[in-house]
């Protein structure tokens, strides 16, 4: 039978899933070194999805199909921190990665707009006879300095009309059911949000921020981050992950204009159209606690799959080990492979010249092959480069090379 790349980084892949990780590895040597494939493309095998530290989404998933509470969830992922309960503060969200440099919203009626210098307006949902789809936080058309805010609004016909500015440099659109259908920078929707919508203007820039509660923020964080089907108990480990990791940044912003984002830059923030019934059961379940250390919340980051070994985040609760909560996951879970082109090393880095060898330099210890990738040599017929694993994710593309936790195949 014919051998093809797919045939063999499948038999690989098969081959990987079988194998048993150990705690710890040897660092790898210059010797780990992987020459040019005669078809001009890498195969490449490895295990988890994303930076490895604190939860395992999927591990916390497989732990409640398991029978374990989410209390044993985050405790196993979050060893030495201490649960602690927390009042329900106001927590400010930067929603630039949902909506752009743009707070516009839907025209609903009980819409109140202010500056937060004591002008408030009523925003109404028609011109005289003419319906108004929307509301917009922008600069003025002419005039005023630059920090001055306007109210613009949107008729059905297409017409754009300012209502009131401010000097203040912000408007806050709130309503009295407390939710506000956000318009993205195509004017659809993209979210509603569960809170009020600021309009912050800097510059020739209008940055969007949702200011809402700790547990309304985390209802619109947990069914983004976790499938909202998932256990009840696996969600409300992701609501103790999150809400914790929310009140970290909250003794020290992001910026001065809000607390944290709305990317997986921080975790992601979508709206509250996406709550299921497990999501709110959980969040509720779990409601008001953080884990701390020393009093102080802990940073508890968390991500899709470790491969069945976590990797230490310099903080006591963030441990490398074995994740046994891993194994039995599906293979395209956790283990993986994929082809490289040796053409798109050779684009980001023509100095080398012809690709002609990928040496590993170094490993972390810890776990299979001798753990995830710290740094590699792209040589070449003119020249080579000292790269990170993670720049190396960057050039393939992150979602490709799923995480550092890796190993070039040469053949079968």
């Amino acid at each position: 039978m014919r051998i093809t790349p797919a045939t063999r980084r499948a038999a690989i892949v098969a081959s990987v899933s079988a194998a048993v990780i150990v705690g710890s590895g040897t660092p790898a040597s210059a010797a780990e070194s992987y020459n040019r494939p005669s078809d001009g493309t890498l195969e490449i095998i490895g295990r988890g999805y994303g930076h490895g530290r604190g939860m395992s989404q999927y591990g916390a998933m497989n732990a409640a199909r398991q029978g374990r509470t989410w209390q044993q969830i985050v405790s196993h992922y979050y060893p030495g921190a201490t649960p602690a309960r927390m009042a329900n503060p106001s927590i400010r969200v930067g929603v630039a990665g949902r909506l752009g440099s743009t707070a516009r919203v839907v025209a609903e009626p009980g819409l109140v707009a202010d500056d937060g210098r004591g002008q408030v307006v009523r925003l109404s949902t028609t011109d005289g006879a003419v319906p108004v789809r929307s509301w917009q936080v922008d600069r003025p058309s002419s005039g005023g300095t630059a920090t001055t805010a306007t109210l613009w609004f949107t008729t059905s016909t297409g017409q754009r009309k300012a209502l009131r500015s401010t000097s203040s440099g912000r408007w806050t659109i709130r309503a009295t059911d407390a939710t506000v259908t956000a318009l993205g920078t195509s004017g659809r929707p993209a979210a509603t949000y569960l809170g009020s919508l600021t309009g912050i203007r800097s510059g020739a820039t209008i940055s969007p921020v949702v200011t809402t509660t700790l547990e309304s923020y985390v209802r619109q964080v947990v069914p983004f981050e976790s499938p909202g089907s998932w256990p009840v108990q696996a969600l409300a480990a992701q609501s103790v992950a999150a809400r914790s990791y929310a009140a970290s940044w909250l003794r020290k912003p992001r910026t001065s204009t809000y607390d944290i984002c709305d990317t997986t830059a921080c975790q992601v923030f979508g709206g509250i159209t996406n709550e299921t019934a497990n999501s709110r059961t959980a969040v509720a379940a779990s409601n008001g606690t953080i884990l701390t250390r020393a009093g102080i919340p802990a940073h508890t980051e968390f991500g899709s799959s470790n491969g069945g070994q976590t990797v230490y985040g310099n903080v006591p609760y963030l441990p490398a080990k074995a994740d046994p909560y891993e194994t039995g996951l599906a293979p395209s879970t956790n283990t993986w492979g994929i082809s490289v082109p040796v053409t798109t090393l050779e684009r980001a880095y023509p100095t080398i010249g012809s690709f002609t060898r990928m040496t590993v330099l170094g490993r972390d210890g810890k776990g299979l092959w001798g753990g995830r990738v710290l740094k590699v040599r792209l040589e070449g017929t003119r020249g080579h480069v000292d790269i990170t694993g993670e720049r190396l994710r960057s050039v393939v593309g992150s979602t490709t090379l799923r995480s550092t936790y890796f190993k070039p195949a040469s053949s079968l």
